[in-house]
C-alpha cells in the first residue's frame, strides 16, 4: 500500500509572486485510537486483545517513566523521544526562575533516518477524487 499524496501551490512570501512553490502535502485516511491500535496489534501478532494493550500500557508507562527521570529515550532503528520545557509565566531577563516556574512545552519525537527510509520505500501515489475513495477528513 502506498502513501497518497497531493501537491499546493502558494505564494513566495519574499517576491511577491503568487502561487510560485509548490509544497507536498501526505493525506491519510483514518486516525486510529487506542482501540483500534490494539485491535490491529493482536489481530497481526495473533494475541488477545488483552495482551496486546497490556504491551501497549507496559511500553507507553515506560516511557513516561524514562521521560519523567530527565532522561531520553533512543530506540534503536525507530527515533528518540525527549523533552521541551519553558516557562510558565514571562520573566524579565534578571529575575530569578524557579523549580516551579517550569512546564513541560513539548514531548519530542524524532524519527531515526532508517525509519523514514522504511516508510518511504512504501511508496507515493497522488491522490485522485475520482479515483480514491472519499477520505474521511
Amino acid at each position: 500500500m502506498s502513501i497518497l499524496y497531493k501537491t499546493t501551490r502558494f505564494a513566495d512570501t519574499f517576491s511577491g509572486d503568487k502561487e510560485t512553490n509548490v509544497r507536498v502535502q501526505l493525506l491519510s485516511w483514518d486516525t486510529l485510537d487506542t482501540k483500534a491500535f490494539v485491535e490491529y496489534l493482536a489481530f497481526k501478532n495473533n494475541i488477545s486483545k488483552g495482551d496486546a494493550y497490556k504491551n501497549l500500557s507496559m511500553i507507553l508507562e515506560g516511557i513516561e517513566a524514562i521521560l519523567k527521570n530527565g532522561n531520553i529515550l533512543n530506540l534503536d532503528d525507530f527515533g528518540s523521544f525527549s523533552l521541551n520545557g519553558s516557562f510558565c509565566e514571562d520573566k524579565e531577563p534578571g529575575e530569578s526562575h524557579r523549580a516551579e516556574s517550569i512546564e513541560v512545552k513539548n514531548v519530542v519525537f524524532k524519527a531515526e533516518k532508517r525509519l523514514k527510509r522504511r516508510i518511504t520505500a512504501a511508496g507515493f501515489e497522488k491522490y485522485n477524487p475520482e479515483r480514491h475513495n472519499k477520505r474521511k477528513y
